[in-house]
Order: structure tokens, then C-alpha cells, then sequence
């Protein structure tokens, strides 16, 4: 499958999950967004853009930060999710802070003109979207930051993977020829600190900090995860596997979270990265 497709389905999921992403299950992705803030010190007056603002978990800190004489300009391909804020912002009557249905792969806007770019969780996208963060580049004043999270290796993470491969009615392909092989060797892994740092100096950047957090997301039970994960990116995936074959993963799922489960629900650790850096 061609990434554009890709990109595609997951926007068609993020339309569908606007409504109620963040809201169900651990509130984990505004904890991590206010971090995100937190870090990249944003001051007074800042202009500010978030590229892949979601419902808005680095956006809303981020217009505290940034006062009544600041501006933060939230972006998302997903029209769902820019739907969805923009009403949370004129409900909140925020007047420093504006959603723009936008590509991060085709920033609209002037050279030199934000004193921060942030993005929670979409900086591989970005990767491949942004000519390697050039475009990014532009539209930062001089010395203005960027702030990024990435998710680090999450090594309780992969039996989901594994389970949702094996009930897929895919075949991995098995065919790559030599120049495929080549380009993923060559590509810098982007969650990990060394790949981020590569990535993030290859492309011009300076003044290179980076953080690396553990969290525990606790579930009450299990029903929560699985309706989590309905809210979720990983419905794109889950909508692919016909009724039965859900309904079985559904079922060996369940079974597998209790080798998550202790004394105060299902717990998983989750790594995150945060990385900042200077034009």
C-alpha cells in the first residue's frame, strides 16, 4: 500500500473519531501535550503553529502560554478534528487561537514568520511529508524552536500488532527489491534519540535537546481499552478485519490484558520522546 493511501485511510478515521478522541479512556494525550508545552517554554507574545493539533491537547496550553497579545494556529488535514476544536475554541472563548484545515506537507504560510512550530506525536509524518523538515525550516523565524513528541520504543506494545497482523487478510510482503531495502536501511529510526538527533541536524537544526519520559496509562478495566482503541488511529485497522475475525481478536485481546493488569487496572508503559530543537 502506497503511503498517500495510507495517509488517506487515516485521515477517513480521524474524521470518524473527532467526536470522541481524548474523551475516552486515560486522558494520556492531553498529559502529554501540556508536557510538550511545558518544555518548549513558550513565552509571551509567541506565535505559535501546531501542525497536527487533533482536538487540541498541545493547542489550549499552548494558548495559555502565549497570553492575549499571542497567537497559536492549529493545523490538521482531518476536517473532524478541526470541526471539532474550533467549536471547543469558541466555547472556551479563546480569542488567541485559530484551526485551519491544512496538509503539514503544504504549509501555507509566510517565510519567517512563527516563533514556534509544535507537533504531539506526528513528527515521523513529518519526516516524510516535509521534504525532511525543510518546509518547517521556512516558516520559522531565526532562532525560533521547534518542539516534537514521538512515541520511543514501546516493547509491551507489539503483541496488539502481532495480533491484529495475523486476523488482517494481508500477506507481509516478501518481494522488496534492492533499492526498497536500501531506503529502509537508510532511514533513521524515529523513535529512538539517536534517529530523532540525525534526523533533526541532517535537516539544519541546532541547539538539539532531547527527553525521554516513561508513563504509565492506566485503563480501569478492559472494556475501556477496547473502546479506547475504537477512538483511536488503530480503528483504521480494526475496520478491515471482517465481524468473525474481530470478534475472535476482540476475545484473545481481552485475554492477553491480563498480563497487563495490577492492583490499579491495566497498565501499560508507554516511552515518549520530546524533542527540541533551533532554527
Amino acid at each position: 500500500m502506497t503511503y498517500e493511501k495510507v495517509k488517506k485511510e487515516l485521515n477517513e478515521t480521524w474524521d470518524k473519531v473527532a467526536s470522541n478522541f481524548g474523551k475516552i479512556g486515560p486522558k494520556y494525550w492531553n498529559q502529554f501535550g501540556s508536557r510538550l508545552v511545558e518544555l518548549a517554554d513558550i513565552r509571551k507574545n509567541g506565535i505559535v503553529l501546531d501542525i497536527g493539533m487533533g482536538r487540541g491537547a498541545s493547542l489550549f496550553p499552548a494558548s495559555k502560554q502565549v497570553g492575549d497579545n499571542g497567537m497559536i494556529i492549529g493545523i490538521d488535514l482531518s476536517e473532524g478534528m478541526v470541526k471539532e476544536t474550533a467549536k471547543e475554541i469558541k466555547e472556551k472563548n479563546i480569542k488567541n487561537a485559530e484551526v485551519i484545515k491544512m496538509d503539514a506537507g503544504k504549509l501555507d504560510f509566510d517565510d519567517n514568520y512563527f516563533d514556534y512550530v509544535i507537533c504531539g506525536f506526528g513528527f515521523p509524518y513529518l519526516y516524510i511529508e516535509d521534504n525532511k523538515l525543510s518546509n518547517i525550516s521556512k516558516i520559522l523565524k531565526k532562532d525560533g524552536q521547534v518542539a516534537f513528541s514521538v512515541w520511543g520504543t514501546q516493547e509491551d506494545n507489539s503483541w496488539i500488532s502481532g495480533l491484529i497482523g495475523r486476523h488482517l487478510d494481508t500477506k507481509p510482503k516478501d518481494n522488496k527489491d534492492e533499492k526498497e531495502k536500501k531506503e529502509e536501511s537508510d532511514t533513521p529510526r524515529l523513535d529512538t534519540k539517536e534517529g530523532i538527533e540525525e534526523v533533526l541536524s541532517k535537516a539544519g537544526f541546532k541547539d538539539i535537546r532531547l527527553y525521554e519520559e516513561d508513563k504509565d496509562i492506566i485503563y480501569k478495566d478492559k472494556e475501556e481499552w477496547w473502546n479506547e482503541m475504537w477512538s483511536n488511529a488503530v480503528r483504521r485497522l480494526f475496520e478491515k478485519i471482517d465481524n468473525d475475525k474481530l470478534k475472535e481478536l476482540k476475545e484473545e485481546a481481552l485475554e492477553e490484558l491480563e498480563n497487563y493488569r495490577n492492583n490499579k487496572g491495566i497498565c501499560f508503559k508507554r516511552k515518549v520522546l520530546y524533542c527540541l530543537a533551533r532554527k
